[in-house]
Parts: structure tokens; sequence; C-alpha cells
């Protein structure tokens, strides 16, 4: 979009005020079933979310042709909106930070796989878990690349992009054995094509599903836990909202009014780290064109601060923090772009040599339905293993665990160094002292 072109039309139609936020994608995915061709296609999008004021009011208009033969309808329809809605909510036009963090650019290999070649990585995924285990009976591959850019211009000055790339592997694996059937599969965002682990593929899509064959369900009682990393990352991203300031103002933050106050452990430490290397989300600036910044919200157990859009900084009385991102709705709310879990000095291994008998969870269902981010409670079906003097011994399923997040993070014995980046929330394995476990 033109800029001066567009503002020019807009303040014809009395908006004096306004901001563009501007998104293109390009990507292609590609996916093999039982080495077939599924899926092989290309796409381009482009977003454009533009806010208007007039007479003090607000309006909203999302486009997906900003041609300039469109500047006249658009600036119509936010004349047109703004005329009929009547609101109090605060509105804000971010003028820019004095200054931006570096965000660290990979290096990648993407556009020297041609489509083709992203299909006969997906063949070649599926070829090599059906040639190494006999067991395999199914399988899946697919990749995506993507590239994007970003920028946000408003006419108080503010103007700042961004580019960014991902590719995302995937393969499913389908195993039957002694009459039972178990899936798996393998997900890693990479910045190499060139560079797919496939021992981790295997281990993953294959060896972890035939070591569930058989599980069964175990006694009803209070055991020690242990939640492989990506476990507790899902767990963790569930609770959020109570680092939120947007939480705080509708009263739904579970630890509303507890800053400066110990709500942790000591050895909990949360970081908000918004260039941390190889998450796909890492950023220099929210969406509402703020600079991120490496912040604590949660050390050696005490709350630090919530975090902040403009708007929640606002109506808190705090600064913002670089935290107001865009959901699917197009609406501002604000999380961590990168929530961490700092680790503490032992090995997986080592955590578990030290528990008699436990559970070491590798899955958990039904976060949407078994977990409440205002008290804290979940209450999960799960998998995973039985831990016998201090060893993964055999494989157990149809439990339950159930607990309150803040109860849990005051009883964590030890965090695992195998720190991993899983969606939103990067962390290690965490050895619970005690949960309740739901089984026969």
């Amino acid at each position: 979009m033109d800029f001066k072109k567009f503002e020019k039309v807009c303040k014809a139609h009395g908006i004096n005020e306004f901001d563009v936020y501007d998104v293109t994608t390009d990507g292609s995915a590609v996916s093999t079933f039982c080495g077939q061709t599924d899926k092989n296609l290309t796409y381009h999008s482009h977003e454009v979310y533009i806010r208007g004021v007039k007479n003090g009011q607000i309006a909203n208009v999302y486009v997906e042709n900003d041609d300039e033969s469109e500047y006249e309808k658009i600036a119509s329809r936010l004349e047109s909106l703004a005329g009929v809605l009547e609101s109090e909510e605060p509105y804000f036009f971010f003028k820019g930070s004095k200054e931006y963090p570096e965000l660290k650019k990979a290096s990648h290999d993407y556009d020297e796989f041609s489509q083709g070649d992203r299909l006969e990585l997906c063949r070649k995924m599926e070829n090599y878990l059906r040639e190494k285990c006999p067991y395999v009976i199914m399988t899946q591959a697919e990749v995506n690349v993507e590239t994007a850019r970003l920028s946000i211009e408003n006419t108080s000055g503010l103007h700042v992009s961004r580019d960014g790339h991902e590719a995302v592997v995937f393969c499913l694996a389908v195993v039957q054995k002694d009459g039972d059937t178990r899936q798996g599969y393998y997900f890693d965002f990479v910045d190499n094509l060139a560079d797919v682990n496939f021992d981790k593929l295997y281990r993953d899509a294959v060896e972890r599903p035939l070591s569930m064959i058989g599980a069964k369900s175990c006694e009803s009682k209070a055991y020690p836990v242990v939640f492989e990393n990506k476990a507790f990352a899902s767990l963790l991203g569930c609770f959020g909202s109570m680092f939120s300031g947007e939480a705080v103002v509708k009263k739904l933050c579970l630890l509303d009014g507890k800053i400066g106050e110990k709500v942790f452990g000591d050895n909990i430490t949360l970081t908000d780290d918004p260039l941390l290397e190889k998450s796909p989300y890492s950023t220099p600036f929210d969406d509402e064109g703020v600079a991120t910044s490496n912040k604590n919200i949660v050390e050696n157990g005490v709350l630090k601060t919530y975090l902040h859009s403009l708007k929640t900084a606002a109506m808190l009385g705090a600064e913002p923090t670089g935290n107001g991102f865009k959901g699917g709705s197009g609406a501002i709310s604000t999380r961590a772009a990168n929530l961490c879990l700092k680790s503490g000095d032992k090995n997986l291994d080592e955590i578990l040599a030290t528990i008699d008998d436990g559970i070491f969870i590798t899955d958990m269902m039904g976060q949407h339905a078994g977990v409440n981010a205002e008290s804290g409670a979940f209450n999960l079906q799960s998998s995973g293993f039985r831990i016998r003097d201090g060893k993964l011994a055999e494989p157990v399923t149809l439990i339950v665990v159930s607990g309150n997040i803040v109860d849990l993070l005051n009883n964590v014995v030890e965090i695992g160094t195998d720190f991993e980046v899983s969606r939103l929330v990067a962390c290690g394995s965490v050895y619970v002292k005690s949960l309740a476990i739901s089984g026969k």
C-alpha cells in the first residue's frame, strides 16, 4: 500500500489517524501418503488490517486487495463504520520505540529445493521408516515452506517491517505388533531441508509408538512425575494467561495482584525471550510495533511483571512490554513471544536415576476441556511409562494426571537440561515431587 496516497484519501473522509498492518505470505506445501504424492501446491496471500479514527471512534477494516483503485472504497468503509460505532474502548497509535533489537537471521536452503525435491524428501522419510522397521504399516510425510513480510505503519510516525521464513517437516507412522496398533509422529522446524534429523525421525515416529505396544493403566495414587519436555511445554502453554495484562484487566488472571510476591518455587525462572534461536516466533517487535525485549516474568519464584500490550499497559499504569500480538480474528491479545523455563543442571537420565517408583508423562490429551486457566486446575488423560529403580519401564496409558499449575510449580524438584523449543514454549523435562494419577 502506498501510505502517503492512502493518507490523502483518508483525510478527505475526515480520518486523520489510521494505521496499516500489512502481511504478505508465500508458501508451498507438499505431502506423500505411502509413497504416493498426496499434495503439491503453492500459495500466496496478502492480508491488510486497517484501523481508522473519525470523531473519536475507531473502526477496523480487513482487505485482501489494497490496490490504489481500492483506497476510496476502504476509506469510505472506515468512515461508515466509525459513524455507527459507539465505544469507549481506548485506542493507541504507537510512535515507535527508540531502538529495536536485531534478530539473528539463520541461513536456509529452501530455495535450493524445488517442489519435486521436497516431494522426494517426503518419500525419502517414508522409505527410511518402512525399510528400517517391519512393523510400520502406514506412513505419511509433509514439508511446508513459508516466507512472509510484515509491515506496520501509522500516522503517528511508526514504520517497521520484518521478514521471516520457516520450514516445517512432519512425518507420521502407524505401527502394528502383537495385534496392537499405535501411531507416532515427527514434527520439527528446520533451517535447512538437507539437515532433517533421520535418527530423531525414527525415534519419534517409530520407536516411541513401538515402545507403547501393550500399554496398560496403573494403580491410582500419588506418584513422583516427570513430564517430558514437549509434554510440559504443552501444559505450561495452557496457562500462559496467568502472566497476561489482558487477563488482569478482565479479572481473569490467576496471579492477579501478585507482582513482587513469591508465587512459585525458588528453582522457577520463566523468561520471555523474543529473540530465541530456533524459534519461528522470534521477533524484534510485536504486532503493535513495540520493541520486544528479553525479560524475566518470574525470577527464582518471584513474579516480576505481567506481559502488556499498549492497551493493557495504559489501563494498568504500566509500561508496554512488546507483547501485543494479533490472534486469528485480528484482535490484539497479550502473550509471550517465547516463554522459556530455565533449566537446572541435570540431564533426563540423571533425573530419572533418583526416582524409585514414578510416572514419566510423554503425551497429554484434552487440554481445552481439561484445563481451567482461571483456577489453575488441570485434569488430563495421559500416557507414558513407569519409572522403576531409576529407569523407564513398562508403558502406561488410560491414566489421568490431575493437579494445579501453581501447586505444581511450587513442587518442582528438577528441570532437565534437555531444553527444547515447542511452539511458543521452550523448556526441559520437569520432575514434580508428587501428582495424583488416576488409573485402574
